[in-house]
């Protein structure tokens, strides 16, 4: 089977300049104060909607051949979190979003690991991090499928192990809040941290795990709903459900069959997405003329937030539907997830599916000013991947500075870059511009 991850794509972080770098000892940033220091800044081309004279940035050492350094941010506690790779295994940091001080540091993780006829390499991917708000408290959580041996007399097993951490953490060498090894046959055919959980998807089965308690649950076939379809993330009112013959609901909570808009065809839908707040979905029209209508539900309530036509994504309504990963504005003002865009305040859409004149826009993050950034795709895939930056007030898709590094991930006030600065796979920067 091949691994679905659906949370927080790994950002590689490239080389910044060497003189720039600290030995990250875990004292602080790069800089000596808590303000972003311009002098100790590598300034690489960005999109013009970032300020790269000023700022802060860090050493980091990524895990795997590919040199993924998995990152993500945690509004609620404003922070960028990240992943470390040490001699002892994965460390991670998290940092204020703003001035890059070290707020806390975990202690060496180690994961579980593929067999080596798992991998083309032979060499571990890193772990995937995840941001997950479940109740009112947000949590770091890591995960990695692979073996693990219980202890060196235990013979090893196939698990994906999750470890969490309180977002709002403090100092050093912090313990998990909770580890949980859930076994597993074979590699899962998906993991999804989106909403407020994760959810281990196999083919005959489905668990949870709750990462603030540790608590799994398992699911047999498709005892999670009384319609064929796939379990394939959580939010606090239960497991979100979908399947194209038959839609999408949370279990126990709502049915999206509820929600169909008129014109719409009943139980012609899918689920594309989740957030901890929201859950996007798609509804085929009577007439199959009309572009389908994509909608952005409460997750708590089913209650509709905002909806729009637009076709369906690549894969949507088939058998095996593509799942996004959505990406949410710090001030949560602004969503995107593959084709498509929302301002949630005006309640408005925005499509960037393919049309004659145009290649589909694959939207990836967006910031506080309504900005998204992304990529256009092509029908051949062996051509390139234009980066693009769209401000959502004119919905016109322009081209990103030619060469420039776009944001792996944004907070309130700071974009987080990918940037080849240096040389050398473990001259790595996470580097942080402030928003003009």
């Amino acid at each position: 089977m091949n691994l679905r991850i659906a949370k927080a794509a790994p950002a590689v972080l490239m080389a910044c300049v060497l003189t720039a770098c600290s030995s990250d000892s875990g004292d602080g940033p790069s800089h000596t104060s808590e303000s972003p220091s311009p002098n100790k800044v590598a300034g690489i081309s960005v999109p013009t909607t970032y300020d790269n004279s000023q700022g802060w940035q860090e050493r980091v050492t990524p895990g795997g051949l590919d040199g993924a350094v998995p990152l993500t941010t945690a509004p609620r506690n404003h922070l960028v979190t990240y992943l470390d790779s040490t001699g002892d295994g994965y460390v991670i940091k998290a940092r204020d979003e703003k001035t890059g001080k070290l707020r806390w540091r975990s202690r060496p993780w180690t994961p579980p690991v593929p067999e080596e006829s798992q991998t083309e390499t032979g060499d571990a991917p890193p772990p995937h991090l995840a941001v997950v708000t479940s109740g009112d408290a947000e949590y770091v959580v890591a995960y990695a499928y692979g073996e693990k041996q219980a202890d060196e007399l235990s013979p090893a097993r196939e698990v994906v192990e999750v470890v969490s951490y309180r977002a709002d953490s403090s100092g050093q060498a912090v313990a998990p809040l909770k580890t949980t090894a859930v076994s597993v046959s074979g590699e899962p055919d998906r993991i999804n941290a989106d909403g407020s959980g994760v959810v281990i998807a196999e083919f005959d089965r489905v668990s949870t795990v709750d990462v603030a308690t540790g608590r799994t649950r398992e699911y047999e076939s498709c005892d999670t709903c009384e319609k064929a379809g796939d379990a394939f993330a959580m939010v606090d009112k239960g497991l979100v459900v979908s399947s194209p013959a038959s839609g999408y609901e949370v279990l126990g909570a709502w049915d999206g069959e509820d929600t169909v808009p008129d014109g719409y065809r009943d139980g012609y839908g899918n689920a594309i997405a989740v957030t901890e707040d929201y859950v996007i979905g798609t509804w085929d029209h009577l007439d199959v003329g009309h572009p389908a209508r994509w909608v952005v539900h409460d997750a708590r309530s089913g209650a509709v937030v905002a909806d729009m036509p637009c076709s369906p994504p690549e894969g949507t309504g088939t058998a095996n539907p593509t799942f996004y990963t959505p990406s949410v504005s710090a001030n949560g003002r602004y969503l995107v997830v593959g084709t498509g865009a929302f301002d949630l305040k005006s309640k408005k859409g925005y499509c960037f599916e393919g049309t004659d004149e145009r290649n589909p826009i694959e939207l990836l993050t967006v910031d506080d000013n309504g900005v998204a950034y992304g990529v256009s795709v092509p029908t051949d895939d062996s051509e390139p991947r234009p980066q693009v930056q769209v401000p959502l007030k004119t919905a016109v898709p322009r081209l990103a500075p030619d060469g420039a590094t776009m944001p792996a991930a944004n907070s309130a006030e700071y974009g987080y870059f990918i940037a080849p600065t240096g040389s050398g796979k473990l001259a790595l920067g996470l580097i942080a511009y402030p928003h003009r």
